[in-house]
């Protein structure tokens, strides 16, 4: 009898534990660590008949998820826009009205396929004086975390930096530039007879504690005195102006890849391959190499790049 019994109690028990894991396999199952939407981005705007630059207005802009009815005007349209999702497709049922015309009056309806997120436009016009008028849209996928975030991964983010086309000084008198590559825990910068460098807040192998970020700038500093700095700096995916510091930059520091004779040199080999039709290129090219080889000779930033860390490349420290 108490054999019955205890096996009893045991088969029970198993049962119990299998639908428990049953139970918490499926809630996990059911508790997705992110979600994501589709989303887009609709401006407006409109150029001279010429096209120019100084020509340039806009006429409203704004975002929203499936489900959002967004509303822009011009002086002759309005035009109404309606986001949905059907059978996993992503659409812009858009409304142009001619607002010359009765409200009752005939309107141009067209849906546009937005699934695949290629950016597109829609002509809403031309007055008599050739202005053109053009509604972009650029949809996307937004994704959010569901799951909490560890305290390391929040601070693992602030090792990215984020340069703002942030202007480059060389031993506080010269401006040799702006850096343009961001987004990433690794950077490099080219100058012309001074230095080809690699720097990151990450310890890198190989390299030199020759760096500090304060207050929004990075200063590099080489043992011979030459001192680079980048101002307009944050840090992590949203752009934290980090107080407090210094705080080390690793720097590997080496040989400038070219000489500024060397560099000059190479700009007016293109310039005349340019203007002999040899390469082709944009109109404003030219005259931005004219300009370039017309500036006093010296250092300047002749490239710049960006990249993630490889792990062989970093000193993990304690």
């Amino acid at each position: 009898m108490l054999h019955k019994l205890t096996s009893s109690i045991l088969l029970e028990c198993c049962v119990l534990a299998v639908v428990v894991a049953m139970a918490g396999h499926s809630r996990a199952e059911q508790e997705p660590e992110s979600y994501k939407y589709y989303y887009l981005e609709a401006k407006v705007v409109s150029l001279g008949a010429n096209q120019s630059l100084s020509s340039y207005r806009r006429y409203g802009g704004g975002s929203g998820t499936p489900g959002t009815n967004l509303g822009y005007c011009t002086p002759g349209t309005t035009v109404s826009i309606d986001l949905t999702v059907e059978s996993d497709r992503f659409y812009a049922d858009v409304t142009i009205r001619d607002r010359r015309q009765p409200i009752e009056g005939d309107a141009k309806k067209q849906r546009i396929d937005l699934t695949n997120l290629r950016p597109t436009f829609l002509d809403l016009g031309v007055d008599k004086d050739g202005r053109t008028y053009q509604l972009n849209l650029t949809p996307s996928v937004v994704s959010k975390r569901l799951k909490a975030y560890s305290f390391r991964e929040a601070a693992d983010d602030l090792y990215r930096l984020q340069f703002h086309s942030s202007r480059i000084m060389l031993n506080d008198t010269r401006d040799i530039g702006r850096m343009l590559a961001s987004d990433a825990e690794v950077f490099s910068i080219d100058v012309c007879g001074v230095a080809s460098l690699e720097f990151s807040l990450l310890h890198l192998k190989d390299a030199e504690p020759w760096g500090q970020l304060q207050n929004g700038q990075i200063t590099l500093k080489h043992p011979d005195g030459t001192v680079i700095e980048i101002g307009n700096v944050t840090n992590g995916t949203h752009k934290r102006l980090i107080d407090g510091g210094p705080y080390t930059v690793w720097v590997r520091w080496g040989k400038p890849q070219q000489t500024v004779e060397e560099y000059r040199k190479s700009l007016s080999a293109l310039r005349d391959r340019i203007a002999s039709g040899e390469t082709k290129a944009m109109a404003w090219t030219l005259a931005a190499l004219e300009k370039e080889l017309a500036r006093e000779p010296g250092a300047w930033v002749t490239g710049c790049g960006a990249r993630g860390p490889q792990k062989d490349d970093i000193v993990h420290d304690d």
